[in-house]
């Protein structure tokens, strides 16, 4: 009797990486205003991990695609899309540090906000409704 050859598969993400110009800099800011936790080499998002690596270009996480709106219209799309519990609070306090933040948008199901880190790295931060 053959054995069946499992199928070689993907079962999850390990982690993530951003670029930065500097790393110490850019984990404080990660902790201070996203609530990320230190976890050693890398920060902790919930279970997912974070790790800042410094850039050897000037190049920040994002694209343009205009398959996003529903207009169709170009979007400078995040590579990174976040999940918080509190997407109101998050958006207060980024309004009132200084960060750069684009307008929140509230769907029939959830509601998401996009933000840049210093570094000029594009990140999304989303909810579900209850």
């Amino acid at each position: 009797m053959e054995q069946a050859i499992k199928k070689p598969a993907i079962t999850g993400i390990d982690g993530v990486y951003i670029p930065v110009a500097n790393r110490k800099q850019a984990e404080q800011w990660y902790i201070e205003h996203l609530g990320l936790e230190y976890g050693g080499d890398y920060l902790l998002a919930g279970k997912q991990e974070v790790f800042l690596r410094e850039r050897l270009d000037e190049r920040a996480l994002f694209f343009r695609t205009n398959e996003w709106l529903t207009s169709g219209d170009s979007y400078e799309m995040p590579v990174i899309c976040f999940r918080t519990s509190n997407i109101d609070g998050l958006y207060e306090h980024a309004h009132s540090n200084g960060i750069r933040a684009e307008d929140m948008i509230t769907h029939s199901w959830f509601k998401e906000f996009d933000l840049y880190d210093p570094d000029g790295n594009k990140l999304k931060v989303w909810q579900p409704n209850e």
